[in-house]
């Protein structure tokens, strides 16, 4: 039986980029959005993902003037692999205190913000197209 590359599990780095096609090719600033418009990303696979005015809307209203310069979008969220529980993280000093404000949640370290599932599922909610989950091992 003849084994592709892309199917051969021994293939790390074939696996890592075909996992990597869907995340987003550039990340724009809140302002960026705002000004410019097209509520769009782009990803590594060429596929345009749209996302609503009324995200934009909800970020813009909870953001300071040096959050919405510094923010880049979509808000990435990861697998925490420190983690003994299982838990995703968000990180970046302005990402962090956004998302915690969302959240209403303390922080505790400005470049890291631990997420339980509750917290994952509410900023999914809340935000279902300016998040991104990425996988990371």
């Amino acid at each position: 039986m003849t084994v592709h590359v892309e199917d051969d599990p021994r293939n790390i780095p074939a696996m890592m980029a075909d996992l990597n096609r869907n995340l987003p090719v550039r990340r724009r600033t809140l302002t960026d959005y705002l000004e410019r418009g097209e509520l769009t990303f782009t990803t590594r696979s060429g596929e345009s993902i749209p996302f609503s005015a009324g995200e934009l809307d909800a970020l813009a209203a909870i953001c300071s003037d040096q959050e919405k310069l510094t923010l880049r979008l979509p808000i990435f969220i990861a697998t925490d692999p420190s983690s003994e529980r299982g838990n995703w993280k968000v990180e970046g000093t302005t990402e962090v205190a956004v998302v915690a404000r969302l959240l209403r949640r303390a922080v505790h370290r400005p470049d890291y913000l631990p997420l339980y599932h509750p917290d994952l599922k509410t900023l999914r909610d809340l935000l279902p197209g300016l998040t991104f989950v990425l996988f990371s091992p």
